[in-house]
């Protein structure tokens, strides 16, 4: 299914429109997972095609919209136009939150999984950083890690120097991508963002997810370390 390519046994990604913040094209992507109860767990939904939205139903029943960043809570509004039904789970609300309009949130994402989804994911909140508190989820089966911006890995688009030249400045260039430097910069506990990186690695990993650039099918622990070499010095 062009339309809906899997990444992983019961892991699916779909690349949505582009979107401009701070005055940037980004491109965007949701992750679908199918969890062991049969019902859907759409991350970072986007919009798409009405074939494509027949191949997610077809694959099980949507029941819980997640935002993992503050920068995405915005996105939850559209599918839950189309899935009423479904739960809405966003990041801790910060100065940084994107928010359009209420949202019919029955709680706050946290470092514990929901009971719900917790036999299938595991889940951290990236601590040390006031405006983003990002929560990394990990899809045991398939050794998946699904994070939304604190790791990028932009291609380089022929006829588009200026944006080229950003994206390597910040350090989130391929083939290596990483960690924009603004958003290191906003890292005021580092001793909290540390102990976060310990947990995310101590997840078994070989697969990466991400919203905004290329995705890691292999050896994707060794990327996330590199990712945080700043970090970690």
């Amino acid at each position: 299914m062009a339309e809906m390519p899997a990444f992983a046994e019961n892991v699916w990604i779909v690349d949505g429109p582009k979107v401009c913040d701070f005055g940037i094209m980004f491109t965007t992507r949701m992750t679908i997972v199918k969890l062991s109860s049969g019902s859907l767990w759409v991350s970072s939904p986007v919009s798409v095609p009405f074939d494509t939205l027949k191949h997610i139903c077809a694959a099980g029943p949507v029941k819980f919209l997640v935002a993992g960043t503050p920068r995405h809570v915005w996105r939850l509004a559209g599918w839950h136009a189309l899935f009423p039904e479904a739960q809405l789970w966003a990041a801790r609300r910060t100065l940084a939150t994107l928010q359009k309009e209420p949202l019919p949130l029955p709680g706050t994402l946290t470092e514990l999984p929901n009971p719900d989804w917790a036999n299938d994911l595991d889940q951290i909140a990236f601590k040390g950083n006031p405006l983003i508190e990002e929560i990394v989820f990990f899809h045991k089966k398939s050794g998946t890690v699904v994070l939304d911006d604190l790791i990028q890995k932009h291609p380089m688009v022929k006829g588009k120097p200026l944006r080229n030249a950003l994206f390597r400045l910040v350090g989130v260039a391929d083939p290596y991508g990483g960690v924009p430097a603004d958003m290191r910069l906003t890292f005021t506990n580092r001793n909290l963002a540390r102990k976060s990186l310990e947990k995310l690695l101590s997840w078994d990993f070989d697969k990466l997810i991400i919203a905004h650039g290329t995705c890691i099918e292999r050896d994707a622990k060794p990327f996330v370390m590199r990712a945080f070499r700043w970090l970690t010095r």
